[in-house]
């Protein structure tokens, strides 16, 4: 599992510039495909340190695919679509899990547990590559202006809809052209309200990391793995259409605030000896309830962070912010498993260290702004409105960043 996340963690800034340069579709074709190679080499492994090698590569392409397809639903749909498509997509995820640990129940050798994912990545791949374009986002932002007219167009003919003219194109194009060669992490680090929300938003995303898989691989303390793992996949999906509904509502800053809090208290209600005394269904015990709910609320957030991160980055730095705080949440990610070691000292510190991160994360998501209902940011001054407009650039800071020719200034000072 580590080799896994080591290789996600590793290579995910890395794989963020290639879906900058080749593009959303090239670049999430190739990791489809090279998802498929090594789930097939995976299966014909023979030694540990065959299947740890192809792990670390399945964990780089896996990171690769999160990326990709996150920026592809932002840039393809509306941000309550995009919202709805992540959140659909993160349920999948969880229930997948859910099915893992009872294929894993029911069988007893593990390359067989293989073949159904693999099937289902071909038939992705096969659906992925016939059916969806380029994004006229990237496009735009690349200066290949007619090529993102076509995906405009077969987009509207896939909707039943028609585009008529040009219109409303070139203002879009003018926009977001001037900082087409600003593709790099150091505009991220020199713009002082990205820098900072930034940083903010990669410590939740490892809070919600370390929450979500530490209290999965913690599941072997709550009774019979794969049941406690089948009942955490069942939690997931409703929490996480339910965050859906109250992010459209309350706002994304808000849900994510509610979310972190309610996980809070699960998991110090699970201090409490009598959660571990009281049965709630056959061996169910009331903290392992508390526990998977506290995983779902977790889990929630996780997917919640990309889509907060998506609507505040511009469109030239998207995949680079948020492959920078998936980075950061893959050290959660990596530490997680040895939570097994930490129960051979005392099964609460895990607890413990959740919690402390989760208090944390709520003090720090007060310096990012809300993003709800707010247009998708093309570029950074698109992103100085956003925050601006927030409350959160002062009138003594404006200075320090005036738009785009400022942007492309410090690059080439940089240079």
């Amino acid at each position: 599992i580590n080799a896994e996340y080591g290789g996600f963690f590793l290579t995910c800034f890395a794989l963020s510039s290639v879906v900058d340069k080749l593009g959303r579709k090239r670049a999430t074709s190739w990791f489809i495909l090279g998802m498929v190679l090594t789930l097939v080499l995976l299966m014909a492994c023979t030694t540990v340190e065959e299947i740890l090698i192809v792990r670390f590569l399945l964990g780089a392409v896996h990171g690769g695919i999160s990326i990709s397809t996150t920026v592809l639903y932002y840039e393809f749909t509306s941000s309550d679509l995009a919202t709805l498509f992540m959140m659909l997509t993160s349920a999948s995820f969880s229930f997948g899990g859910g099915l893992s640990g009872l294929m894993s129940m029911w069988s007893d050798e593990w390359r067989e547990t293989i073949l159904p994912p693999l099937v289902v990545t071909i038939l992705c791949g096969v659906f992925f590559q016939i059916f969806v374009p380029e994004t006229p986002h990237w496009l735009f932002a690349k200066g290949y202006e007619n090529s993102a007219i076509q995906s405009l167009n077969r987009v509207a003919k896939y909707n039943g809809t028609k585009i008529l003219t040009n219109i409303g194109l070139i203002s879009v194009s003018g926009e977001v052209t001037t900082s087409k060669k600003s593709q790099s992490f150091a505009i991220l680090y020199r713009t002082p309200f990205l820098r900072k929300s930034l940083m903010c938003l990669a410590f939740c995303w490892f809070t919600v990391s370390i929450c979500y898989y530490g209290l999965e691989f913690n599941a072997g303390s709550l009774g019979n793995e794969y049941v406690v793992m089948m009942l955490m996949g069942c939690f997931d999906f409703p929490f996480k259409i339910a965050m859906y509904v109250f992010a459209g509502r309350a706002g994304r800053k808000l849900a994510s605030q509610t979310y972190l809090f309610l996980a809070l208290i699960c998991l110090v209600l699970t201090a409490l000896p009598e959660t571990e005394l009281l049965t709630v269904y056959g061996n169910v015990t009331l903290k392992t309830i508390l526990v998977a709910s506290g995983r779902a609320f977790g889990g929630s957030v996780f997917a919640m962070m990309y889509i907060y991160t998506s609507e505040i980055l511009p469109t030239l730095v998207r995949s680079v912010g948020i492959s920078c705080c998936s980075t950061v949440a893959r050290i959660g990610s990596f530490l997680a498993p040895l939570v097994i070691l930490l129960n051979q000292v005392s099964p609460a510190i895990i607890y413990i260290f959740i919690v402390t991160c989760i208090i944390i994360s709520l003090i720090l998501l007060r310096n990012i702004p809300e993003t709800n209902g707010k247009p998708l940011p093309n570029s950074l001054a698109d992103c100085q409105r956003l925050f601006h407009n927030a409350g959160f650039i002062s009138k003594k800071h404006e200075e320090e960043f005036v738009g785009d020719k400022e942007m492309l200034l410090m690059e080439n000072k940089g240079s």
